[in-house]
């Protein structure tokens, strides 16, 4: 599509796309006022649009002597209900804590051993998850009667099911750690 109608496009999608807009008088937000528009209005392109191809992607070190990688820069994950950003959260946590543990301990910052314990905790329930994502994506990139059929069924088991449904969700919010049904 042409560059203005890409941007009438995103405008719509913007304005339109997720139900009402926010109104609030905190810091002198005012309805009126254009500088405070919610959300604001794309006049125009910064730069040639461009594309990527989702992937799934996964370090195969997350920790080298004082490096260590989280988040996207350790894994990129298929972008399904968040879940990239709360592996990032999960990351975070853990080496916070491997890190406060280690300096307790008497162990430098950056000492591999210490940041060797993050990558110990998280690469399998970030693999395990990567994994998840990646069945899910391909599952639902198939439009075959059967198997659209088995996928309702599975899904409307996990709703219905609440041991299941209750087990999914701290799983994936990162609550209940790996295994995911131990």
């Amino acid at each position: 599509m042409s560059e203005n109608d890409f941007v009438k496009a995103v405008n719509h999608a913007l304005n339109d796309g997720y139900g009402p807009h926010p109104s609030s008088s905190f810091l002198g937000y005012n309805p009126g006022d254009s500088s405070w528009e919610v959300p604001p209005r794309v006049v125009k392109l910064v730069s040639d649009r461009m594309a990527f191809p989702l992937s799934l992607l996964h370090a195969k070190d997350y920790a080298l002597d004082h490096v260590v990688l989280i988040g996207d820069a350790a894994h990129s994950v298929h972008p399904l209900a968040g879940q990239g950003v709360n592996l990032g959260f999960g990351d975070a946590l853990a080496l916070a804590k491997v890190i406060a543990d280690g300096v307790g301990l008497g162990a430098e910052l950056g000492e591999l051993s210490v940041l060797k314990k993050y990558e110990a905790e998280r690469k399998p329930a970030n693999t395990m998850m990567a994994a998840i994502l990646d069945g899910f994506q391909k599952a639902y990139s198939v439009d075959l009667g059967p198997l659209n059929v088995l996928r309702a069924a599975g899904f409307h088991m996990a709703q219905h099911i609440s041991p299941l449904k209750k087990s999914i969700i701290s799983y994936a919010t990162g609550e209940q750690k790996w295994p995911l049904f131990g």
